[in-house]
C-alpha cells in the first residue's frame, strides 16, 4: 500500500488526481496540505483525512510515502525538491519546472533521495498516440516533413455571472502560473510533438491576449526540428474544445480529429484513406505507472526526457516572443 498526501488543490486537475488515487486499491490518501489553509481544510474534510498546515511536519511523517503535487506551477521546484529531501516519491501536475534549470534541480533532488518522480502527461499513454507513433516508426508516412497539433477549450470565454470564464481566476494570473494557455493546455501538443518529431532546433512563438491582458489566452509556436521537419503547436482558452493531430510525410498523411483517426500511405490500401483503424490499448495512466514503479519496480513509459523537453520548448517559446517582429498591414 502506498500512503500519499495531497499537496494543494490549486490546479484544476487536483480533484481528478485525488479521485484516481482514491479509486486505486494500492493507494491510500492520508493527509492534505495547501498553501491556502481554508481551501486545504475544506478539501481534507471532504476526503475525511487530516489537514496539516505545516508542510515540514507533513513531510516528516514516516507513514506518508509519497505526495501528489498540484501547487502553483511557480512553486514546483521549491515544493518538489523539499518533498524529495524527505524521501517522498513525487507525482506532479505539468509542467515540472518553469525552466530547464529548475527541472535539472528537481532531477538532482530526486536522484539524491532515490525517489520516483512522475509528471502527468496523459496523452502519451493514449491508444491514438501509440498508433500514430507506430505508423510513423514503421515508415508508412515516409520522412516526416511537418507536424501540427492543437489542443484548446473555452475556459477563458466570459459568460453570464463569470467574466473570466469557467477557469478559476488564479489560473489567469501571472503569479503562480508563470504563463497562460501555452504553459498549461499547450503542454499537451508540446509533449506529443516532441515525441513524434524528435529533437527541436529552434522555436518561435506568438502569444495572444484576446480576453486576458495578464497571461496569454491563446498561443501558436512554430518549431524547427533537427530532422528538417516543421511543427505547428496551437492552444487556447478562448475557443471550443478541440483536439487535432496531423503528421505529414513524404509518403503519406496521418490525421486525428477529436478521436477520429484516418491515414493514407503510398504503401497501404492503394494509397487510399484507411478510416478508423484499430488502435492499441491505452497504456496504464501516468499515476498507475508511478505506483507500479514504486511498488513493483516497473519502468514507466513517461520519461525524464519528456519532462524536460516540455519545459525546454516552453522556455524557448517565451524567450522568442519579445523578439517577435511583424509587418503591420
Amino acid at each position: 500500500m502506498l500512503n500519499v498526501a495531497l499537496l494543494s488543490r490549486w490546479h484544476v486537475h487536483a480533484d481528478d488526481y485525488a479521485k484516481e488515487a482514491a479509486e486505486n486499491p494500492m493507494v491510500s490518501i492520508q493527509a492534505v496540505w495547501d498553501e491556502n489553509q481554508e481551501r486545504g481544510e475544506k478539501w481534507a474534510e471532504e476526503l475525511n483525512v487530516r489537514f496539516e498546515k505545516n508542510l515540514d511536519v507533513l513531510l516528516a511523517d514516516q507513514n506518508i510515502h509519497a505526495v501528489i503535487v498540484d501547487t502553483p506551477t511557480g512553486d514546483h521546484e521549491k515544493i518538489i525538491t523539499k518533498a524529495a529531501s524527505y524521501g517522498k516519491h513525487i507525482f506532479s501536475e505539468k509542467v515540472l519546472g518553469m525552466t530547464v534549470a529548475e527541472c535539472e534541480k528537481i532531477f538532482d533532488a530526486a536522484d539524491q533521495s532515490d525517489v520516483s518522480l512522475m509528471l502527468s502527461l496523459p496523452r502519451l499513454t493514449s491508444g491514438y498516440y501509440l498508433h500514430a507513433q507506430q505508423t510513423l516508426d514503421e515508415g508508412l508516412l515516409g520522412k516526416l516533413t511537418m507536424i501540427r497539433c492543437r489542443v484548446a477549450h473555452n475556459g477563458a470565454v466570459p459568460f453570464d455571472g463569470s467574466p473570466n470564464g469557467w477557469l478559476p481566476d488564479h489560473f489567469l494570473k501571472k503569479e503562480g502560473t508563470g504563463g497562460g494557455a501555452l504553459i498549461d493546455l499547450g503542454a499537451h501538443p508540446i509533449y506529443l510533438t516532441n515525441r513524434l518529431a524528435g529533437e527541436a532546433k529552434s522555436v518561435s512563438a506568438r502569444f495572444s491576449h484576446f480576453f486576458n491582458e495578464e497571461v496569454d489566452d491563446q498561443a501558436v509556436a512554430v518549431v524547427e526540428y533537427t530532422s528538417g521537419a516543421l511543427g505547428l503547436i496551437e492552444t487556447g482558452f478562448v475557443s471550443g474544445g478541440f483536439f487535432a493531430l496531423e503528421l505529414h510525410g513524404t509518403e503519406g498523411v496521418y490525421l486525428i480529429q477529436d478521436g477520429q483517426v484516418r491515414y493514407k500511405s503510398s504503401q497501404v490500401n492503394g494509397g487510399e484513406w484507411v478510416i478508423s483503424p484499430p488502435l492499441p490499448a491505452d497504456l496504464p495512466s501516468a499515476m498507475q505507472q508511478w505506483v507500479n514503479e514504486i511498488l513493483y519496480g516497473s519502468k514507466p513509459s513517461i520519461t525524464r526526457e519528456d519532462m524536460i523537453q516540455l519545459t525546454r520548448i516552453n522556455e524557448l517559446a517565451v524567450q522568442s516572443n519579445p523578439n517577435y517582429s511583424e509587418s503591420s498591414i
